[in-house]
């Protein structure tokens, strides 16, 4: 989930104040930011134009609703000449950004580039939440130890952000790790990770000294890295280290960030090694605390998340679940079905030792 902790990125922020919805601010020449709503407490998202032939080249599109579409129109009215946009980048399929790409590409007339996996899954989940499987959910709860008298409302939660998803682009050009895509005058070169998403795309350019990171690196909080899945197959927190790992590998730390919220900032360095360090201190917690079998739900007020509730609530017990596999899949943790309940239940192998 997107969790606030310490960053010393933080020190690294630049001081160029965030623009109002639709603003267009300058961070150099042909390179443009500005912000679309969320309706959520993380309240937008940070979109970056860049200057391409024959107009504007944007990363990401925002989610879905009549009050971006109006900002978009407003956006493309205020860009500088030529008023036009050229193409759209999705850096990942979660809807704040691509939930209005399918619009951008009718409305505007423009190509979408996403990576493979993230708009296969993209359909998937376009044809789950048109089929509305509500059995898959009430499974998935009552097997984290989620009582049944509040799983309906954790169902209801966990739907909360199907409205910000709108039509899917129909056609996309098909964008992979090791590539680059040209923007104007300057090759962008791509890299693509997993962990918050399945194919996350992010783009650097080594001649600007620029790093788009979309939420793969954010200077003040953790993107949210869990599961819905009941399968010690699917194990998105180590392909998350794994790819914060590689990532490190691939990026300057004198590069200036452009992530997808908050401020923008110098050195993904220092700020991936923070996000390393969050979950290596949240895996050893889990650990520390398994002396005796625990459900996923008993387990979230151990790691700091006990008390909160609605959507967010969904998001912990994700999360939290998602480390809890990954320590199993280690080998360090055991795991049983309570015949009573149905439940999943944890325990540390250090208990029989």
């Amino acid at each position: 989930m997107h969790t606030t902790n310490r960053s010393v990125a933080q020190g690294n922020i630049i001081n160029i104040a965030p623009p109002k919805f639709g603003e267009l601010v300058s961070i150099s020449a042909g390179l443009l930011w500005t912000r679309l709503t969320i309706p959520s407490k993380l309240d937008h998202i940070n979109i970056y134009l860049i200057k391409d032939k024959g107009g504007w080249f944007a990363i990401d599109s925002g989610p879905s609703s009549d009050a971006n579409r109006e900002i978009w129109e407003e956006i493309v009215q205020k860009l500088p000449e030529p008023k036009k946009l050229t193409g759209l980048l999705v850096t990942h399929c979660h809807p704040d950004h691509i939930g209005l790409s399918g619009w951008i590409q009718q409305h505007f007339q423009v190509p979408v580039y996403a990576s493979e996996n993230e708009i296969s899954k993209a359909r998937r989940d376009e044809f789950s939440r048109l089929s509305s499987d509500h059995e898959k959910d009430d499974f998935f709860y009552r097997t984290l130890g989620v009582s049944n008298t509040e799983i309906p409302e954790l169902m209801k939660y966990a739907r909360v952000m199907d409205n910000l998803y709108g039509l899917l682009p129909e056609k996309v050009k098909i964008i992979e790790k090791g590539e680059s895509i040209i923007i104007g005058e300057n090759d962008w070169d791509i890299w693509s990770g997993s962990g918050h998403s399945v194919e996350h795309i992010c783009l650097k350019n080594d001649k600007l000294g620029i790093f788009i990171s979309g939420d793969q690196v954010l200077p003040g909080i953790t993107p949210h890295v869990g599961t819905d899945i009941i399968s010690l197959n699917d194990n998105p927190i180590k392909n998350w280290l794994e790819s914060l790992t590689d990532l490190k590998s691939w990026v300057n730390p004198d590069y200036l960030v452009l992530p997808a919220h908050e401020r923008i900032f110098f050195n993904a360095i220092a700020r991936v090694d923070e996000i390393l360090e969050h979950h290596h201190n949240l895996l050893r917690t889990l650990i520390r605390k398994l002396d005796q079998w625990l459900t996923t739900d008993e387990l979230l007020s151990f790691v700091g998340w006990g008390a909160v509730k609605g959507f967010g609530r969904c998001l912990a017990l994700e999360e939290t679940f998602a480390h809890l596999v990954f320590l199993v899949n280690s080998g360090e943790v055991k795991i049983q079905k309570n015949e009573s309940s149905d439940a999943i239940e944890f325990r540390s192998i250090l208990v029989e030792k």
